[in-house]
């Protein structure tokens, strides 16, 4: 009997090894989230909890004579919170690097935006702008979207998206500290003790802190685009497997014709 085409499509799913990517996803663990928010949020903040304690150090001092067993509660406590405060500026940083990486990678964003757009004309009935003339804010609403399509159709690429925007907003927030640094500095009147050296190393400070805050966005565009292409040829691959016609059965030589032998009589 012949066989049909969900029958052939099953039969190809079974006998197709199985990869680890099919396994479904592991949720994420509350210990996976809390690291998370910490290289966030308390690196930067310890960052400027820290610059600010050795520049005025009597806080420091009175803290230890004071309470000396509450000074790592206190710098804990402190650098989350100044760690939470800088996520707006934070922000900022991060339209800047994202304003300086996307027209450099307009290219490399053109097939996964078109793609976007078919699907968001189709399904929500939104027009997005062609990459050519597209803005930076625009860029960034596509980008979310995109993001939350993977999320969907690609869970196991969910944790290295996950790993870049952790990353990258670690970068952003360490530029901002630097920039609250400065600015605390100057408005405490620190500025009379300022030198050329230290000005020097200050600029170099944030410019450094600028530079790994576009690298580390470079990063997570280059991740999540390769986790588009992931999706494509795998969806292709997929398509081309179900459209493929069977095989033919092996080809056997000519049944041989059946050739009556004569009865023989019993010996007398």
């Amino acid at each position: 009997p012949s066989i049909t085409a969900p029958a052939r499509s099953e039969a190809r799913s079974t006998m197709r090894p199985a990869r680890k990517d099919d396994a479904p996803p592991r949720p994420r663990s509350a210990a996976a989230w809390l690291y998370d928010d910490l290289l966030a949020w308390l690196c930067p903040g310890g960052l400027l909890l820290t610059a600010l304690v050795l520049r005025h150090p009597g806080g420091l001092h009175a803290l230890r004579e004071q309470a000396p067993e509450l000074v790592l509660p206190t710098w804990l406590a402190g650098a989350y919170v100044l760690g939470l405060a800088l996520s707006p500026l934070g922000r900022l940083v991060y339209t800047f690097a994202q304003a300086v990486v996307w027209p450099r990678l307009r290219r490399a964003w053109t097939p996964a935006l078109e793609f976007l757009g078919e699907r968001l004309r189709r399904d929500e009935g939104l027009q997005l702008p062609p990459a050519a003339t597209m803005t930076a804010s625009q860029f960034h609403d596509a980008d979310r979207r995109l993001r939350e399509y993977l999320e969907a159709v690609a869970p196991e690429s969910r944790a290295a998206l996950d790993r870049m925007k952790v990353l990258c907003s670690l970068s952003c927030n360490a530029a901002a500290a630097c920039f609250v640094f400065v600015l605390i500095d100057a408005l405490s009147g620190g500025v009379a003790d300022w030198s050329g050296a230290r000005v020097a190393i200050a600029c170099g400070a944030i410019g450094l802190a600028l530079v790994a805050a576009v690298y580390r966005e470079r990063r997570r565009q280059r991740t999540q685009l390769s986790a588009w292409r992931r999706v494509q040829v795998e969806r292709g691959e997929e398509a081309a497997a179900a459209a493929a016609p069977p095989r033919a059965p092996a080809a056997r030589g000519p049944a041989r014709a059946h050739v009556p032998q004569p009865a023989t009589e019993p010996a007398a």
